[in-house]
């Protein structure tokens, strides 16, 4: 089977980029999954430039692995988040969407995987539902609901376009994939019902990275003191994820006198936009660079416990990760694991984070808990790479069959 999909820069052989977030991880371990089975994978990754042309230039192979660059002139993305009427997509991308059916015509895949939501996979999807591919699309999140953070950046008619453009996958693609019935529900309530015969629920996979680490011991805090700890916290530079708490957090275990250190994998970008925010972030939390997923493990053995406190998350990895560590994560009511949370009896690491100082009180009382062993045997087993590729695959097959009928 042709795998037809859009990809992601550090997946590329021979790149130095480190990946940021998880539909990239994603992709890099779900293609070596499906080339080690005789599938062809075929990334497409967006770039600009300066031509007034889009072109597809294939830029790296490596076995059942081939990797494009889709050019799309740098002239074109920004003013349609800017548009001053509403317009048609469609038209207003109808170059682009002419030259990747050029390309898809040329690479013939039997089926188009979108692994998330973006301006660049609307066209794919557009493109491939022209030339009568199946596809098949993961809802890694709710466009809608991040673009309500940076709504400034878009016009109203931009970003109706956006929104439109986000509904047209539900009539679209064969078959539409979620993370968890948290995500499901949530994109049915806020963007559009999914046909139950086109919906799955597929959960993400763990890095074997963690599954190997898994086997070494970590020792829990059961009978500490919940003084002198670490927390920790994984997560992207983005308004979503809701950095402003984790400073309230750290600030307020100050406040306390809590000789409590707190430590963030992320980037901040050097701007000058919201600088004092990012000095005082820097000042009361130690900032660790991004790292590859194989060296997360040395990280989460260097924290007692993790926080999550996003303001929507569909199924951040970082959960999963730390458990399988035997590290246990607070997180918010819109970090989709809720749901998972709540059936292995973990409400009390669900909270809002409003609160700085009712968020220090759960925490110096849940780090004295056990890690909930429960919780980490059903992470091994739901969500093991094997099981979860392939029912991705099966995914596919479905998705061929529901568009031959």
């Amino acid at each position: 089977m042709k795998i037809l999909s859009n990809e992601y820069r550090s997946n590329v052989p021979g790149e130095s980029a480190i990946a940021h977030g998880g539909p990239a991880n994603f992709a890099s371990a779900f293609s070596d999954f499906a080339a080690g089975r005789g599938h062809d994978w075929i990334g497409v990754i967006q770039s600009g430039h300066d031509s007034e042309k889009t072109s597809v230039t294939k830029i790296s192979n490596a076995g059942k692995k081939t990797y494009f660059a889709c050019r799309l002139p740098n002239d074109r993305m920004i003013p349609f988040l800017q548009l001053r009427r509403k317009q048609d997509s469609s038209v207003y991308f109808s170059e682009e969407i002419d030259a990747l059916r050029r390309f898809i015509r040329k690479v013939q895949p039997d089926v188009l995987f979108l692994n998330g939501y973006s301006v660049f996979s609307w066209i794919l999807l557009q493109a491939a539902s022209e030339e009568g591919v199946p596809i098949v699309n993961q809802h890694a999140g709710i466009a809608r609901v991040e673009f309500e953070q940076y709504r400034h950046l878009y016009s109203r008619a931009g970003m109706d376009s956006m929104l439109r453009m986000e509904r047209d996958i539900v009539g679209t693609a064969s078959v539409q994939i979620f993370l968890n019935a948290y995500s499901r529900d949530a994109f049915s309530k806020i963007v559009a019902t999914v046909p139950k015969k086109s919906s799955r629920v597929i959960p993400l996979p763990y890095s074997e990275a963690f599954a190997r680490d898994a086997s070494r011991r970590n020792r829990g805090l059961a009978g500490k003191d919940a003084n002198g700890i670490v927390i920790g916290c994984v997560a992207r530079w983005d308004r979503i994820k809701n950095h402003k708490a984790l400073l309230s957090l750290a600030r307020e275990a100050r406040r306390l006198g809590l000789p409590w250190k707190f430590k963030s994998v992320t980037n901040i970008p050097e701007t000058k936009f919201a600088a004092r925010f990012k000095a005082a972030y820097r000042r009361e939390i130690e900032v660790v660079a991004p790292m590859e997923q194989s060296e997360l493990p040395t990280f989460y053995r260097s924290v007692d416990a993790l926080v999550l406190p996003s303001h929507f998350d569909v199924s951040p990895t970082v959960v999963m990760e730390a458990a399988l560590l035997r590290k246990a994560t607070l997180i918010s009511p819109g970090v989709g694991w809720n749901s998972e949370y709540r059936e292995y009896g973990l409400e009390n690491w669900i909270m809002d984070f409003s609160d700085p100082g009712k968020v220090v009180r759960r925490l110096r009382r849940l780090l004295r808990e056990p890690p909930a062993s429960r919780f980490r045997e059903m992470i091994r087993t739901r969500h093991a790479p094997r099981t979860i590729f392939s029912a991705y695959l099966k995914a596919f097959e479905d998705a061929r069959r529901l568009n031959r009928e």
